[in-house]
């Protein structure tokens, strides 16, 4: 059970430095390599814990919204006589979109 889950955690931390090494081979100006690094490795820390919450609210909300827009199907809206259907799709759809991965840049930007 141990080394399932172990194993579990390997590949989720190589998926996430996988995600992240583009930002590596930016071709720019770059700061002193000591700054750099602690940034990356707030980006790459972060992301760990942030992309299962983002998968987690991602396949949630797409349930959820499987489950209410049935419940609600014909329903009149709040919104020029349409149904909730449009409502729905669109809490849904933002649910999932946006950034999956914390960029050192943003870390920067957030803790400097």
């Amino acid at each position: 059970m141990k080394l399932r889950f172990k194993s579990k955690l390997l590949m989720i931390v190589f998926v996430c430095g996988m995600l992240a090494s583009p930002h590596l081979v930016r071709a720019q100006q770059s700061a002193p390599q000591s700054e750099d690094g602690v940034f990356f490795l707030g980006s790459f820390l972060l992301s760990v814990l942030y992309l299962p919450v983002k998968l987690a609210t991602c396949v949630g909300t797409q349930a959820t919204a499987a489950v209410a827009y049935t419940a609600t199907y014909g329903v009149a809206g709040n919104y020029d006589g349409g149904t909730n259907g449009k409502e729905i799709g669109e809490v849904a759809r933002r649910s999932c979109t946006g950034d999956w991965v914390i960029t050192p840049e943003q870390v920067k930007k957030d803790y400097q």
